[in-house]
């Protein structure tokens, strides 16, 4: 397991992820992906599933909601905290842990395993890559089924934009850069962050392998796993090259 202080989904995640996306992510939003995982996944109440990288539990407690019995896995104790915070808020029971993708704890547990808004690439190398899936296969009940949401590479590189701004609820206002690096399909975005007293400080943001779905398809046949469908977005949209989304339904075995 990477020590912590050691990368960027480490320190990023302490405290700026939140700040910095936490606008996006309204319940009415949680709520519609998570009917679509269930739908996609053909998931029916009492079914196990695995949030992994579940941060604060959005779609581990929407996912709840239906009934269905859940598991947020995520690296950060405290997002685990606070997932937990927002199911008994909501009046329904999760389980939790905090521990690496690439150790997921469980074998042959779960009916099926989701990954939510692109955090699957977030580690340094193809090969490490490899082992979240190896691991993701082995916590799966035989025929169990994954659901990877990423950013679409193809869209990514169309609609390119280099810079990019916006401001906070409390007027803290942060700056956006964004460097595609086409050999190595990395995505490294981060920000300067401005305080509404002028304070100025940089974060180290975020950098993502964004995969194409030739490489999805081959990465997962080498765990195992079987490509069944492909949307390009949570209206069950067909993928293509100008949606924003490949959210890629495998299923093992």
């Amino acid at each position: 397991m990477t020590s912590q202080g050691s990368a960027w989904y480490v320190d990023f995640f302490r405290i700026d992820y939140l700040n910095v996306y936490g606008h996006m992510f309204t319940e009415e939003r949680a709520e519609k992906e998570s009917a679509f995982v269930a739908s996609a996944l053909g998931l029916k109440a009492g079914a196990s599933v695995l949030d992994l990288c579940c941060g604060q539990g959005r779609h581990s407690v929407q996912l709840a909601k239906r009934g269905l019995k859940v598991t947020g896995l995520d690296l950060n104790p405290d997002y685990v905290e606070l997932a937990q915070q927002a199911a008994k808020a909501s009046k329904v029971e999760i389980e939790t842990v905090a521990a690496d993708v690439r150790e997921i704890p469980f074998a042959n547990k779960f009916d099926a395993i989701v990954n939510m808004y692109s955090s699957f690439g977030y580690l340094e190398s193809e090969a490490e890559d490899l082992k979240v899936l190896e691991s993701a296969g082995k916590a799966l009940k035989a025929d169990g089924r994954l659901l990877l949401d990423m950013l679409n590479r193809e869209w990514a590189i169309d609609n390119y934009v280099q810079n990019d701004w916006h401001t906070g609820a409390d007027g803290t206002l942060y700056v956006e850069r964004r460097d595609l690096d086409l050999a190595t399909s990395r995505m490294h975005v981060h920000f300067i962050v401005v305080d509404p007293k002028g304070g100025r400080r940089e974060s180290i943001g975020h950098n993502i392998r964004l995969y194409t779905l030739t490489e999805m398809t081959r990465l997962l046949e080498r765990v195992g796993m079987r490509v069944t469908a492909v949307f390009g977005g949570f209206d069950s949209e067909e993928y293509g090259i100008g949606t924003r989304r490949m959210i890629a339904v495998a299923k093992k075995g």
